[in-house]
C-alpha cells in the first residue's frame, strides 16, 4: 500500500515534525483501541488539544487503519504459508501411513493380520493421502469449505477396530 512516491500512510507526511510522527507511531501502535487519552504528557509537553490537531491536521485515524490493514494482511500471508507447510506435513504423513501398511503386508504372516485387516490399513493410507492433498488444493484455492472433522480422527477411530493395530 504506496502512494505514487513508493510511501506508505504511516510514513512521515510532509510537514509532519519528526516529534508529531514519532507520537503518532505510539498512536498506530496502540492497536484497534487506540485512543489520544493514553498518549497525554503534561511533562514532556504534549496536551490532548496538540494531540487532537495533530490527529486531525495528520489524519492519524485514517493512516492508523492502513496500518492495521497491512498488519493483517502480512498475518494472513504468514498464516497461509503455515497452513501450506502443515498439509505438506500431513502429506507426508499419509504416505508413511502407506508405507507401514504395505510394510504390514509383506512383512507379517497372514495369520497374523489378516488379509482384509491390511488391505484395509493399506486404503485408510491411501484415503488420508488423498484427503490431504485435496483438501489443501481446495482449501487453499477457497472454493470448498474445509472438512469439518480431521481426517486424522476418522482414520484413527477406524483403525482402533483393526487387528494388529
Amino acid at each position: 500500500m504506496t502512494d505514487d512516491d513508493g510511501r506508505t500512510p504511516w510514513d512521515r507526511r510532509a510537514g509532519e515534525s519528526p516529534r508529531a510522527h514519532a507520537v503518532f507511531r505510539r498512536f498506530r501502535d496502540l492497536g484497534p483501541l487506540r485512543s489520544l487519552d493514553v498518549l497525554v504528557d503534561e511533562d514532556a509537553g504534549i496536551r490532548y488539544a496538540t494531540l487532537r490537531e495533530w490527529s486531525r491536521r495528520l489524519d492519524w485515524k485514517d493512516r492508523a487503519a492502513a496500518w492495521d490493514d497491512e498488519v493483517h494482511r502480512l498475518d494472513d500471508r504468514r498464516r497461509l504459508e503455515e497452513i501450506r507447510g502443515m498439509h505438506d506435513r500431513h502429506q507426508r504423513a499419509g504416505r508413511l501411513a502407506m508405507g507401514k501398511a504395505l510394510a504390514a503386508l509383506q512383512n507379517v504372516a497372514a495369520e497374523d493380520i489378516p488379509p482384509y485387516a491390511a488391505a484395509r490399513l493399506l486404503e485408510l493410507g491411501a484415503r488420508l493421502e488423498r484427503e490431504t492433498l485435496v483438501v489443501s488444493v481446495e482449501t487453499l484455492q477457497g472454493v470448498a469449505p474445509a472438512p469439518i472433522e480431521d481426517p486424522w480422527e476418522a482414520i484413527a477411530r477406524e483403525l482402533d477396530g483393526v487387528p494388529g493395530t
